[in-house]
């Protein structure tokens, strides 16, 4: 008899993001994109705004066609004063993603970037710490490099973050 352990067996002993003690936050997001109205550059504010020891957990979803949205980037912003974003790292989590085709409802931040360190968590990943934190906050960003000629389409995503639970 064999004993199956998960990819992340090592890692549970450190930080279990599944046992209790963790406070999880679901966000969801769901826009319609229109090729009337969408543009190269684009970006859609999926959730925020986070701490730098907030963690992006999981994305979870399934996306229509987006044809022709052939290079997407999935990263953090922040927040100005007068309400606009400015990118702080526009591509850290996808970088040049497709999703010009549909794809069923599934865990889309590993699935689309299999290299992603799952257990960094945002300040890490940007190279910054609490210490660091901007003022109006971290906000995570889906950036279409590539604007969608799809007529319309419902994008639908679930964003899980795993809150910070000490400072």
């Amino acid at each position: 008899m064999a004993t199956y352990r998960s990819n992340g067996f090592t890692e549970y002993p450190r930080n279990p993001a599944n046992s209790s003690g963790k406070k999880m936050k679901t966000v969801f997001f769901e826009a319609t994109i229109a090729s009337a109205t969408n543009e190269d550059g684009d970006v859609w504010i999926l959730s925020g705004p986070h701490s730098f020891d907030d963690k992006i957990a999981a994305i979870r979803g399934s996306t229509p066609a987006l044809t022709a949205a052939v290079d997407n980037d999935l990263g953090f912003f922040k927040k100005n004063e007068d309400g606009t974003f400015t990118a702080i790292d526009a591509a850290i989590l996808w970088d040049g993603v497709t999703l010009a085709s549909a794809l069923s409802y599934r865990e889309l931040l590993g699935t689309l970037n299999t290299s992603l360190d799952r257990d960094d968590n945002i300040g890490k990943l940007l190279g910054k710490n609490s210490d660091q934190e901007y003022i109006g906050g971290v906000y995570l960003g889906l950036t279409m490099n590539t604007a969608s000629t799809a007529a319309t389409a419902d994008l639908k995503l679930e964003v899980v973050i795993e809150e910070a639970t000490t400072k």
